[in-house]
Parts: C-alpha cells; sequence; structure tokens
C-alpha cells in the first residue's frame, strides 16, 4: 500500500507541474502570437497549441482542484441539513460525479479515436491529442473522487493540504 501512496503522489506532483507549466506556456504563446500580429509576423500555429495547451491545464486543474478539496460548492442549503444528512448528501453528489466521470471516459475514448485522423489548422498533429486530455483526466478525477468518496464513507478527514496523503 504504501508503493501506491508513493506512485499516486508523485503522479499528482506531475500533474500539477505539467498544469503549471502548461498554463504558462499557454500564456506565452497567446501573448507571443498577439505580438507577431501586431507586428506583422504571426505565430500562426500558437494558436493551435495554445488550444491543446488549454483542454489539457483545464482538464488537469480540475482534477487538482477535487483532490485539494478546492471546487466551488454551493451549501447554503445543506449546511442547514444535520450531519447525517449532510455527509448522504456529499457521498450521493461523489457517487454523482464518479459516475459522469465514467460516461466522460465511455464517450471520450471514441471521440478520441474518431478525431485521429483530424488536423490542426497550422501544424501536422492529430486533434486526438486535445480530446485525449478528456478521458485521461476523467479516470485521474475518478481516482481523486473515488478516495474523497472513501474518506466520506469512512469519516477520515478531506485533505487540506496537498491531497496525497488520502489514499
Amino acid at each position: 500500500m504504501l508503493a501506491v501512496k508513493k506512485f499516486y503522489g508523485a503522479v499528482c506532483k506531475i500533474e500539477e507541474t505539467l498544469a503549471t507549466l502548461g498554463l504558462i506556456a499557454m500564456t506565452a504563446l497567446v501573448l507571443l502570437s498577439a505580438l507577431g500580429r501586431a507586428i506583422g509576423y504571426p505565430i500562426n500555429w500558437g494558436m493551435d497549441i495554445s488550444l491543446m495547451l488549454f483542454a489539457w491545464v483545464s482538464f488537469m486543474g480540475a482534477d487538482v482542484g477535487i483532490r485539494l478539496n478546492r471546487i466551488i460548492n454551493v451549501d447554503f442549503l445543506v449546511k442547514r441539513f444535520p450531519p447525517k444528512a449532510q455527509k448522504y448528501i456529499a457521498v450521493t453528489w461523489s457517487v454523482v460525479i464518479i459516475a459522469f466521470l465514467v460516461v466522460l471516459v465511455a464517450y471520450g475514448v471514441p471521440l478520441c479515436i474518431s478525431n485521429a485522423k483530424r488536423q490542426f489548422q497550422n501544424i501536422a498533429v492529430s486533434y486526438s491529442y486535445i480530446t485525449a486530455s478528456i478521458p485521461v483526466c476523467a479516470v485521474l478525477m475518478i481516482i481523486s473522487m473515488s478516495i474523497k468518496l472513501k474518506n466520506q464513507i469512512y469519516g477520515a478527514p478531506v485533505a487540506q493540504n496537498d491531497g496525497r496523503d488520502v489514499v
């Protein structure tokens, strides 16, 4: 079990690093593309790469948010219920979220395969590199939500730090 925790911790750290670097690269590419257009030397491929980075960064960021318990939560109504009811509602919503993520994987894989021959406008790269972000990151989110669900059911505290110690 310790090996699984270490592996999951490494995966989480890699994911956070890739999301950070992707956001920086995407921002730089958009800025450079805009400046290039302004001076008459556009970087045509910059927007295509930015689009791909946006998809991956968005989904990876969603997983990091789930893992660190930083997702938006509207709980003004739920907080009025007794603690036991709040727990049942939280568990129910976690199950619903996991079910939705399973649907994303089920439909994301065929979408990725069907986009294999489609290419970006300015670069000879398959559009599947964008659509792959859906099933890949949905699997990561399923893992994060499953850990969160386990903690909700068994009463373990929800991660408030880096989320790597909740397996």
